[in-house]
């Protein structure tokens, strides 16, 4: 999902909220002054308090145009969106009268109710269409624009991209076409990745064969791009059909963690981890000396981990002597790295690219019961924050871990690594990679906010009862 478009979709709340409260302030001073000396006003209600309501009002409208379809992120045309405006106008306003019916005691201008219905349409779609003319203002100058492989050979391929090229206000620009997937295609289209200038491809040969079909979606997984094709290629799970250029396309949507998906987790994992760092000062203050007691040296240890954008910076409370922690701020002469690859060899006790060292003599006694109860991994609330994790999503992996991975595991890195996870909370470190991995692709393409909620309220039990490495 391109960043423009969250984006947008994200502004259009406020900017409907404030279209609502503008469309219900413009009622009261209609009935109250523009049309008092026609029709005088019997009742009185200071603007104050209407100023209340109207606020109640339009919350409540929000959470209409939410069950309308009005905040999906989607390219939806003008027609279809002010129909669902004048539905979703309608129906608030009807239940607001409903309301009324009943509660006597707040007023009854059946031309304030009236107007505000006819103003909040007018309003909010005003509104949207301001957005789209800003929106395809910066399509013209080339902001925001998807920029697209297309693949394929046939007549339409070619009508396809001369619409591309002739209106940029579709908000997608042709980076590449290319008539097959070969290997040297593969090559631009990795090239296109690697700055940056590439965000979904595009498949229109109805040709292609199922395999060649798969390696493109390998590809688009490997690189964390998107994949549509034309309706008439068979494959994939969840799909969305859209039309462009009269040509009707199916997005292959890896994960529901996407658009408003994303937006949620983000605004949770920021109140969540703020929230809990400051809970658990205290027990960070606690830790930490306890480390220091023990043994010298810092104690917050950093560790380079592979996420959905690349190495980061993992944070954990030092578990090991100094002298054992591996990575370039700690092991310049590299035997830490060499003693652990042994160790590996010698006492590993998982299956598969991920390890983990039986009674590793690495650890201090401190180190021992932070890595027994997961309290070591407390620091990594500071990652959530600063959103290189979230709370819930798969563990973030080594390189050397994921220089094993297969070609499927890539999908591991559609979303953002976890603190914790549904593998995590199913069998922590006695489950094989392959049974880990098969969990967590579970997770992400089933994500909701409950199941979040489901897989934090289970995770402690999980420490607890040590069915699990988190």
């Amino acid at each position: 999902m391109k960043r423009s478009d969250i984006v947008f979709a994200a502004v259009s709340v406020p900017i409907d909220l404030l279209m609502l409260w503008a469309a219900g302030s413009a009622a009261y001073f209609l009935r109250f002054q523009t049309f008092s000396d026609i029709r005088p006003v019997i009742f009185s209600l200071p603007f104050s308090q209407y100023a209340g309501y109207v606020i109640l009002v339009s919350l409540w409208t929000l959470l209409v145009f939410t069950c309308s379809g009005l905040y999906t992120i989607a390219h939806n045309k003008i027609r279809n969106e002010i129909q669902k405006i004048f539905i979703a106008t309608a129906a608030s306003i009807m239940a607001v009268i409903v309301f009324i019916f009943f509660i006597h005691e707040l007023f009854s201008s059946r031309f304030i109710v009236l107007a505000a219905w006819i103003l909040s349409f007018l309003f909010v779609s005003v509104g949207r269409m301001g957005l789209r003319v800003v929106r395809f203002i910066l399509y013209r100058k080339g902001i925001g624009l998807h920029s697209i492989a297309v693949i394929g050979s046939q007549k339409k391929t070619a009508e396809f991209c001369s619409y591309i090229d002739a209106y940029p206000n579709s908000g997608y620009k042709l980076a590449l076409r290319v008539a097959e997937f070969s290997d040297s295609s593969r090559h631009h289209l990795a090239a296109l990745v690697q700055r940056n200038e590439l965000d979904e491809i595009f498949i229109l040969d109805s040709t292609l064969s199922h395999d060649r079909i798969q390696e493109i979606i390998d590809f688009s997984t490997l690189h964390h791009i998107g994949v549509r094709y034309s309706a008439d290629i068979v494959g994939a799970k969840k799909l969305v059909v859209s039309m462009l250029a009269g040509v009707p396309l199916v997005e292959i949507q890896k994960t529901r963690l996407d658009g408003w998906g994303k937006i949620w987790k983000r605004i949770f994992d920021v109140g969540a981890s703020i929230l809990l760092l400051g809970l658990l000062a205290p027990v960070f203050a606690l830790i930490a000396l306890a480390i220091r007691i023990e043994s010298p040296g810092p104690f917050i240890y950093r560790n380079k981990r592979v996420g959905q954008r690349g190495l980061f910076n993992t944070y954990k409370f030092r578990s090991m002597y100094v002298r054992y922690c591996t990575g370039q701020d700690y092991d310049a002469s590299g035997n830490a790295e060499k003693l652990e690859n042994t160790l590996i060899r010698e006492k590993s006790e998982r299956a598969g690219p991920l390890f983990k060292i039986l009674n590793d003599p690495r650890r201090t006694h401190v180190g021992r019961f932070l890595e027994r109860t997961s309290l070591d991994e407390l620091p990594q609330l500071y990652n959530v924050l600063k959103g290189t994790m979230s709370l819930v999503g798969p563990r973030p992996h080594m390189p050397k871990e994921v220089a094993e991975y297969q070609q499927h595991h890539h999908q591991l890195f559609s979303v953002k690594p976890g603190v914790t996870g549904l593998a995590q909370i199913e069998g922590r470190s006695d489950l094989d990679f392959d049974d880990e991995a098969r969990l967590d692709i579970y997770y992400i393409e089933n994500w909701s906010p409950f199941f979040d909620f489901v897989i934090l309220c289970k995770t402690p039990w999980a420490v607890i009862t040590r069915k699990s490495r988190v």
